[in-house]
């Protein structure tokens, strides 16, 4: 019975594993700006795995003091790396569906992470059940953020697959929620089921990443047509206001001048462009930049 979570773990481990390959040879030709931070999040998972296969086999392997040590420096180092996935999630969420997050969203998130931490650092040193509890309680409260955030906003996702991948994970949850439920009542059901929802997570994000690289090698066999000021329009939605927005944005007008050349005010500018922004799914005007690089406009 001991096993069975080493066993889960190297499972889940060489699923991530994979999953991370996959996204460093997807981010070289995504067009997206956050399939970089899917490398810097899945890379994240994999060190918390690797670190807590570690934990479980030095359980095994040293007694005594070595042991004691080793435990709480591999709680440790899983504690701060839990910390800053939990942090990530409703970051990397917001950025699939394009959705700019608000500055109070910001903050609140980073205490979220940080509270994590000073729950997982009194649990460590008081080791009260409790404190196990309230770990697994702010990890479902961002599972839960981000499941909502997929729902409402998935519509805002213009490439299909990565729509689907959304929702897929969206039905993972839910599917998952009466675990989550079991493990919260019953404490030796948390490492299972937390091994066995990162198992099903990783095994969908694998299956997207491998239609997704397969899809894009498909492409780069294609001849690529030029860009024009009308294919961007129709491709991603653009109004004719909004294009006028781009074409001064290219030209290297600020949001000021911007607003002074269109005759409105700054902040009409910064709807427009923020409007851009979620339909052509960037998160800056570089990226903007990069994605209209070959216009011939």
């Amino acid at each position: 019975m001991e096993a069975v979570p080493l066993l889960l773990s190297l499972g889940a481990l060489v699923i991530v594993s994979m999953d991370l390959a996959l996204s460093i040879i997807w981010n070289r030709r995504a067009r997206y700006s956050w399939s970089r931070a899917c490398i810097v999040f899945t890379a994240s998972v994999m060190g918390a795995i690797v670190v807590y296969v570690l934990a479980l086999y030095s359980a095994y392997a040293f007694s005594g003091t070595p042991g004691i040590v080793l435990r709480y420096i591999w709680e440790a180092l899983i504690a701060a790396d839990c910390a800053f996935i939990i942090a990530m999630l409703p970051f990397f969420a917001c950025w699939i569906v394009a959705r700019p997050m608000h500055t109070a969203e910001k903050i609140v998130t980073i205490i979220f992470g940080c509270v994590y931490l000073g729950v997982s650092a009194a649990y460590i040193i008081l080791e009260m059940p409790f404190f196990s509890l309230l770990q697994y309680l702010l990890w479902i409260m961002a599972e839960i953020y981000c499941v909502v955030i997929a729902c409402v906003f998935s519509r805002n996702i213009a490439d299909r697959s990565v729509q689907t991948m959304c929702r897929t994970l969206s039905i993972i949850s839910f599917a998952l929620l009466p675990l989550l439920i079991l493990s919260c009542i019953f404490r030796w059901m948390r490492e299972f089921s937390a091994a066995i929802a990162l198992i099903a997570y990783s095994i969908a994000i694998l299956v997207f990443l491998f239609i997704a690289t397969a899809h894009q090698e498909e492409n780069c066999e294609e001849k690529k047509e030029p860009l024009s000021s009308e294919t961007i329009q129709e491709k991603y939605h653009i109004t004719d206001r909004e294009l006028e927005v781009i074409r001064l944005i290219k030209a290297g007008y600020t949001n000021k001048e911007i607003a002074y050349e269109l005759g409105i005010s700054v902040n009409t500018v910064n709807n427009h462009i923020a409007n851009i922004f979620g339909k052509t799914e960037v998160r800056s005007r570089i990226d903007l930049l990069n994605l209209l690089q070959e216009a011939s406009w």
